[in-house]
């Protein structure tokens, strides 16, 4: 994996998590960690101006900070800060999808309902809705340097993995830890379809034919990656709430997403947001590029 860890900050609580979490990820990776001061201020009555004096002190106090915590943290490690000017979603995404050399995006993701802050749901959806880069979304209270659990994927056999598969290996390869790799199908399947009085023994058939395309799937995956432990399962059931159930006690969760645009920007599908939802890991979302 290359290229540099960013992170948003912006003061708040779930702010600080998320510095903690990418200084840890920064430094299992050698890599440099880049702090992105992204603070979205509304205008209301008694808010500070964005261009005011005291939010310029406020902004440089917020990023010294943050970059003094990481280096005492880690004194070896390269800590770069950037304070945007635009607004919190456009500095974010410009940032993940520029030509710099940001490898990963780390996001808290849960605003303080009534103060400023960029770690607004809607604007943490954007983000991961519209990065090239994965992003991570990390919750207020995650602690990064457990390091006891494993990393779960939700990988989904109809669709392109390879992006997917890739991030997946390579992050449990650095983390030293398994792989939980989990298919789900909706029930009724779309694509398996079942005719009403199916005997236990076409059934049986079915899984195994599901199985072996798993297989198929992580056997590349696995010979480039000999060292990481491996666990795949193929279960029936609601793919968002399945992955959850999942990566329960795990450090992450990843899923990936396909480029959609709606007429009010990018989406990340239905499977994603169930899981920043609802998991108590953090979540990575990761582009998935369709190829033909």
């Amino acid at each position: 994996m290359t290229g540099n860890i960013a992170v948003g900050v912006d003061g708040s609580p779930e702010s600080r998590t998320a510095v903690r979490w990418a200084a840890h990820e920064a430094k299992l990776r050698q890599t440099p960690l880049h702090l992105v001061q992204a603070g979205e201020w509304p205008f209301l009555p008694g808010a500070l101006s964005p261009y005011s004096p005291a939010r310029s002190r406020y902004t440089d106090h917020v990023l010294r900070s943050a970059a003094e915590k990481a280096r005492r943290r880690y004194p070896a490690m390269t800590v770069i800060s950037d304070r945007p000017t635009s607004l919190a979603d456009h500095a974010l995404i410009a940032e993940a999808n520029g030509s710099g050399a940001v490898g990963l995006m780390v996001l808290g993701s849960k605003g303080l309902t009534g103060m400023p802050g960029f770690l607004i749901g809607s604007i943490g959806m954007a983000v991961a809705g519209a990065s090239k880069r994965p992003v991570v979304l990390v919750r207020p209270g995650t602690d990064p340097l457990t390091e006891s659990g494993d990393i779960v994927v939700g990988l989904d056999l109809t669709e392109s993995s390879a992006d997917l598969l890739g991030f997946a290996f390579a992050e449990a390869s650095c983390r030293l830890c398994t792989l939980h790799v989990v298919h789900v199908w909706a029930q009724p399947p779309d694509t398996y379809s079942l005719a009403e009085g199916t005997t236990p023994e076409a059934e049986l058939e079915l899984r195994t034919v599901v199985d072996k395309a798993l297989d198929e799937t992580l056997a590349p995956w696995q010979r480039r990656f000999p060292a990481v432990p491996v666990v795949a399962q193929a279960v029936a059931g609601v793919p968002g709430a399945e992955l959850v159930y999942a990566s329960a006690g795990a450090d992450l969760l990843i899923v990936g997403r396909h480029e959609r645009r709606a007429a009010l920007g990018p989406r990340i599908g239905h499977v994603a947001q169930a899981v920043i939802h609802h998991a108590a890991a953090p979540v990575v979302v990761v582009l998935q590029t369709r190829r033909p």
